[in-house]
């Protein structure tokens, strides 16, 4: 009599970005062409945030350079330096949010404008049939238009409940255009973490593996707090978003192991560095989707 042993897999939850993880580029500068305010007033809410993330991130280059001289890297993982770093960084971003609900600075939006431009949106080949992969899956996004996000994904095919786009909206009148309010739910690295935890404990019942894919400083967190973090990286590193996270897996200790190269993703902790996977691109995290855990 033969025997046969049934491989049980737990089903796979994919927790993604949208900005620069699903688009090429960053969708920021749609919102603000499509707005009725002022290019100057644009450009002064630009300029002001550019400098300000540059001054916070030089004062931490500075003590990261020291460090250097003492040490190459980080042996050990050190969380409360990446939370501290990650907390003030977030800090900038909200007051520049607040910036631009202050002047309305997103006011005169229409909805229709948003589905038009949607179609201008440059996507990264084959996430769509990556997210039909998973047994179910999120978009956990900063995105300041929800709208905006379901129009990319609904035009390139993708069938979605309202439920399964996390992302910050713009409040609207009863016209349907945009008084310049946002009601946010997901401003910084920790919001999205906490997001990974409260999707874990809706999934309680089948206690899926938590995957997330996401490619900036901003995903980090959520990146450590998912049973596999998959950093999907831009052909050019030197692109800001991908130039800081790696300035960070490199101060805080942190591994990266490229996905392609690993027989398995079981383990999160290598010689007490949390490990993260990094892809060049979307067909590659179809390989572990595919896979049993």
């Amino acid at each position: 009599m033969s025997r046969h042993r049934t491989i049980f897999r737990r089903p796979i939850l994919l927790c993604v970005d949208f900005d620069e993880t699903i688009t090429v580029h960053d969708t920021t500068s749609l919102l603000f062409q499509l707005s009725s305010s002022s290019a100057s007033t644009q450009q002064q809410l630009v300029t002001q945030y550019v400098d300000e993330v540059g001054e916070f991130i030089g004062s931490y280059e500075t003590k990261w350079r020291q460090r250097e001289l003492i040490s190459s890297r980080s042996r050990t993982f050190d969380d409360a330096g990446l939370h501290e770093f990650l907390e003030g960084y977030a800090a900038v971003d909200l007051r520049s949010v607040q910036r631009v609900v202050e002047c309305r600075a997103l006011e005169g939006i229409r909805h229709q404008d948003l589905v038009k431009v949607a179609s201008s949106v440059q996507v990264r080949s084959n996430y769509a049939e990556t997210l039909a992969l998973a047994d179910d899956w999120k978009i956990i996004s900063v995105n300041w238009n929800k709208k905006l996000v379901e129009s990319v994904i609904t035009q390139a095919g993708v069938v979605h409940e309202p439920t399964q786009i996390i992302a910050n909206d713009m409040k609207a009148d009863q016209q349907g255009v945009t008084t310049g309010e946002i009601n946010v739910k997901v401003q910084s690295p920790m919001d999205k973490a906490r997001w990974i935890d409260n999707v874990r404990s809706m999934y309680a019942a089948t206690k899926p593996t938590v995957v997330y894919v996401g490619d900036s400083a901003t995903d980090l967190l959520a990146l450590l707090a998912a049973d596999v973090g998959i950093w999907i990286a831009a052909a050019n590193t030197a692109a800001s978003s991908a130039k800081l996270l790696h300035q960070l897996v490199e101060n805080y200790g942190i591994d990266l192991h490229p996905l392609m190269n690993c027989g398995s993703v079981g383990g999160r902790i290598h010689n007490d560095r949390p490990v993260l996977y990094t892809v060049t691109d979307w067909a590659q995290v179809q390989s572990i989707l595919k896979s049993p855990f």
